[in-house]
């Protein structure tokens, strides 16, 4: 354990030490400092400051995120046996910490609610369950770009879904813990517009605290490699190869903005193949349209098909996608309601297509409230 945590303290000094004047660090190009694009499983490109120089909190500090949650869902697995009829809370914050000023080596990290690694929301003690509070720091890394191509991570870090959801993947609360090197192309040549070689550690998955969890920095039992590219401007493709705890996956995941057919939904479609230890295949699909122009009301359908032994080595359990989703066959309608600029509700529900165990039916109603823009203001005075 000694070894584990000397080794992630050697690798987090050796990604500052890059930033500094004298390495080989090239200084970043202000030409692609948009070109990446944000996704819920990486850190988040800082943009370029804009505020005045001498603002050092603005500088530094940047909310990526800041929701405050509230949930209302029902569950049941059979006829009679209702497991969920509660009112939820959740709050999560995503914050960069900017050591130098450009954002080329920074900290990360995000803290929010739950107490398992498929779950981000706590009881209100309103409904059927006692209430409780959680409130855990469940990632955490220092992130260091090398040069205009190059970014390294390592400690608590987020996962990577590709063009993919969690219905295929992990699920959009979970953690792991070890090292990533992600290449971006910034040309238009045909290879891949990013490409991520993932190595970390998978598991202790009712431990939300990172901290906790660091000393699993010298154990490797999860590998991902993925690429993905734009295919013009409306379509994205991402292909990846994953190994956990030895069984070896492939994930497929495409998505096409308006679709060249009636209506012009938004389509997004994903495979998993299991390749080794008990081969299996599940595949989710959806459709979805805005109905307005101002993006304020939003239909959509999605189906899943899961094994429910996709992710068992054994008897255990080894990975989790999104509980939403969970496993089996099942097909629900999604509504996004947004009347105000940082303010939406959310509609999802699902039913249970086959025998899987678990939950039958589950419906929910959650307003969100996204406070980071206003966090962000506040730091500018």
């Amino acid at each position: 354990m000694n070894r584990s945590i000397l080794s992630c303290l050697a690798t987090l000094a050796f990604l500052v030490i890059l930033a500094y004047p004298g390495s080989a660090q090239s200084a970043p190009d202000p030409a692609h400092a948009l070109d990446a694009k944000p996704a819920a499983s990486l850190a988040v490109v800082a943009p370029a400051p804009s505020t005045p120089r001498g603002n050092f909190l603005a500088d530094h500090i940047q909310f990526l995120s800041m929701d405050s949650i509230s949930q209302y869902r029902y569950m049941d697995s059979a006829p009679g046996h209702v497991t969920a009829r509660d009112l939820y809370y959740k709050v999560s914050t995503r914050v960069q910490i900017n050591l130098l000023g450009d954002g080329s080596t920074y900290l990360q990290g995000r803290a929010e609610s739950g107490r398992s690694f498929n779950s981000s929301y706590d009881y209100t003690g309103a409904g059927l369950h006692q209430g409780y509070w959680s409130f855990n720091l469940k990632s955490f890394y220092l992130g260091q770009k090398i040069g205009q191509h190059l970014e390294a991570q390592a400690g608590g870090i987020e996962f990577d879904q590709g063009v993919g959801t969690e219905a295929t993947y992990n699920d959009n609360d979970g953690w792991l813990e070890g090292y990533r090197l992600r290449y971006q192309n910034h040309s238009n040549s045909l290879l891949p517009d990013k490409v991520n070689v993932t190595f970390g550690y998978v598991g202790d998955f009712t431990q939300p605290n990172t901290f906790a969890r660091l000393h699993r920095m010298g154990d490797h039992n999860y590998v991902q490699v993925l690429a993905s590219r734009h295919l013009g401007k409306s379509r994205e493709f991402s292909a990846e190869y994953d190994s956990i705890q030895s069984i070896r996956y492939t994930r497929e995941a495409f998505r096409w903005q308006k679709l060249p057919v009636f209506l012009k939904p938004d389509l997004v479609v994903e495979s998993l193949t299991r390749a080794s230890g008990n081969a299996r295949f599940g595949w989710s699909g959806s459709l979805a349209r805005s109905v307005d122009r101002k993006n304020r009301l939003r239909l959509g359908m999605f189906y899943s098909d899961i094994p429910k032994d996709m992710f068992l080595k054994g008897s255990s359990q080894i990975f989790y996608n999104g509980d939403s989703y969970a496993l089996g066959k099942r097909i629900g309608p999604t509504v996004r309601i947004a009347p105000l600029q940082n303010f939406e509700v959310l509609l999802f529900g699902s039913k249970r297509l086959d025998s899987t165990p678990g939950t039958r039916y589950r419906g929910q109603v959650t307003f969100r409230y996204q406070l980071n823009s206003l966090l962000n203001r506040a730091l500018r005075f």
